[in-house]
């Protein structure tokens, strides 16, 4: 019997990468199948489509599921998860950037933890940045694809040295500019770069289908790992207050073992080793399989205080380390951002001063 054709809906580039993606795989299980994408101009206009029988799946972010009238709609599979990290675009490293250097960043997280690493940059959202150098009215005559190769442009004019955007930005724009990736992992050859944990639910690539639709008939072109990690970032970010929202960065990753016994084992880190012990034998043997790893933290405004929690669980165990990991989280934030009143109990062994009103170790939205 025939296999039916797949037809795949997407809109027109989003800077999201979905548009990207969706054409390189369908591109390369096209070969294997019947199945061809139709790209329509906007979103609203793929998901009517898809409800009146004009296409078997819409390809959209994980940002549009949310935004997007879906009623009656599923999500039947996730694409291998792009990188989520954002990146900065401009001639220098972050460490290489001149003090003092003017950085535009729109994601307040992002300026966060790049105050972090280098307080003495001047980091702008792009209105500022636009009316510090007086190109508003310019701006905003530009057609909304001519609006990144121009800030590109006037970056390599020498007016700014860099700009942070998603990477699907730099991507999608086909910008030439060289990008330096704010990454999960501490640069161990650099002595002043920092992780950058990046903001929630970047990077899916989501397949979206009418209710009941066949989702072992697309089962060589999801990652069920990525669709794992996308439920527990929105599961993460649907419980945390929104005030949180823009201030927190969230990542979930599913990998092997013996990504995190040689990462261990390279750092000399006994903490991380112990987590992975098979805890029903003697030490030192591990439990075979895959891990998940939690990471979540804020900063305050000047990006001198971070509250930070870490968690590695078996991908079974993974909603409940979800939960242990958003309860500790908060704790710590609720311990950090409280002030401390005096007390009169004396304490053998510690100076009087550890009786003495103490200020919040940190502040969420405003300067210390």
């Amino acid at each position: 019997m025939e296999e039916e054709r797949l037809v795949v809906l997407t809109a027109s580039n989003r800077d999201d990468g979905v548009r990207h993606q969706i054409e390189r795989t369908v591109h390369t299980h096209g070969r294997l199948r019947d199945m061809r994408m139709k790209e329509l101009p906007h979103l609203e206009t793929a998901i009517e489509a898809l409800r009146d029988g004009h296409g078997d799946i819409v390809a959209m972010s994980a940002f549009d599921w949310e935004d997007q009238a879906v009623d009656g709609l599923m999500i039947v599979g996730v694409l291998p998860r792009k990188e989520p990290t954002w990146v900065l675009v401009g001639p220098d490293k972050p460490e290489y950037l001149l003090p003092e250097s003017v950085v535009m960043c729109d994601h307040e997280l992002l300026r966060r933890q790049m105050r972090r690493m280098r307080s003495d940059l001047v980091l702008m959202s792009k209105e500022e940045l636009l009316a510090h150098l007086g190109h508003e009215e310019t701006f905003a005559s530009l057609e909304v694809d001519e609006q990144w190769p121009w800030i590109e442009e006037r970056m390599n004019q020498g007016e700014f040295a860099g700009f942070i955007v998603p990477r699907s930005i730099h991507a999608g724009h086909r910008m030439k500019s060289r990008r330096h990736t704010l990454g999960l992992q501490r640069d161990q050859s650099e002595s002043e770069r920092e992780r950058f944990v990046p903001p929630p639910l970047h990077g899916f690539t989501l397949l979206v289908a009418r209710q009941g639709f066949p989702k072992a008939s697309i089962r060589e072109m999801v990652d069920p790992s990525a669709e794992l990690a996308y439920r527990l970032e929105a599961a993460m970010l649907e419980s945390l207050d929104p005030v949180y929202h823009p201030i927190t960065g969230m990542y979930v990753e599913q990998r092997k073992i013996t990504t995190f016994l040689k990462k261990a084992t390279n750092e000399g880190d006994e903490t991380l080793l112990n987590t992975l012990v098979d805890p029903n034998k003697r030490r030192g043997v591990y439990k075979a399989g895959p891990r998940v790893e939690l990471l979540i933290e804020t900063l305050n405004p000047s990006g001198t205080v971070t509250a930070a929690c870490e968690r590695i669980v078996l991908p079974e165990d993974s909603h409940v380390g979800m939960v242990n990991l958003l309860r500790e989280f908060m704790e710590l934030v609720n311990l950090m951002t409280t002030e401390h009143d005096s007390t009169k109990r004396n304490i053998p062994g510690l100076p009087d001063s550890f009786s003495e009103p103490r200020p919040a170790m940190m502040r969420l939205t405003e300067e210390e």
